[in-house]
């Protein structure tokens, strides 16, 4: 059996044509695994990002708790501050 030029180059550009549908295809699935793992990652970055914003907050929220005690002694050793005179305190009280 003989095959002519053309029936080879037609077997030629069969297995061809396989070849590249088979490759297309492990592509394909493997691209798809890809995505995959990719909105795996997002997810989980997401869930990070979120746990440290909730962190953030909470020691943002402590340390306005702090500010408070520390802002009362400093005002206490504040030097511009006006000192307690007992004695002006009761002149006043007995003008009015």
């Amino acid at each position: 059996m003989n095959m002519t030029t053309m029936e080879v180059c037609l077997c030629l550009l069969i297995l061809a044509g396989a070849f590249t549908i088979v490759t297309l295809g492990i592509f394909f699935l493997r691209t798809a695994v890809a995505v995959k793992q990719i909105g795996t990652t997002i997810e989980m970055g997401q869930t990070t990002i979120g746990k440290v914003d909730r962190i953030a907050d909470d020691v943002s929220y402590k340390l306005d708790l702090l500010n408070t005690p520390v802002e009362s002694i400093t005002r206490f050793f504040d030097p511009k501050k006006p000192k307690f005179d007992f004695i002006g305190t009761i002149l006043k009280i007995f003008k009015k």
